[in-house]
């Protein structure tokens, strides 16, 4: 599903928190790891839907949700240097 999907699924199940899935977990797409996170971020705050992405590893209390920090911001400008130097490498072959 699209983040935009996922979020209507959420409205109509009439969910309390919505934690997405598989997000960041395989680079199979053409856009960058961490665009569907920033989607459905927004799309969040746009709807006041408590969003919950916790890192991997990190536990949630689903029975006391707290919206997660964004924390792959930290990573996305390591992501677009990585991207950068990739096409300076490519072009220099």
């Amino acid at each position: 599903m699209l983040p935009e999907q996922s979020l209507q699924a959420h409205i109509d199940v009439k969910a309390n928190a919505m934690m997405p899935i598989h997000n960041g977990t395989f680079d199979l797409a053409l856009h960058d790891w961490f665009e569907p996170f920033e989607r459905i971020s927004q799309l969040a705050k746009q709807h006041n839907v408590t969003l919950l992405t916790p890192q991997f590893g990190q536990a949630v209390m689903l029975a006391n949700p707290h919206a997660s920090d964004p924390w792959w911001r930290s990573m996305m400008a390591e992501n677009q240097n990585i991207d950068e130097l990739n096409k300076v490498v490519m072009n220099s072959h």
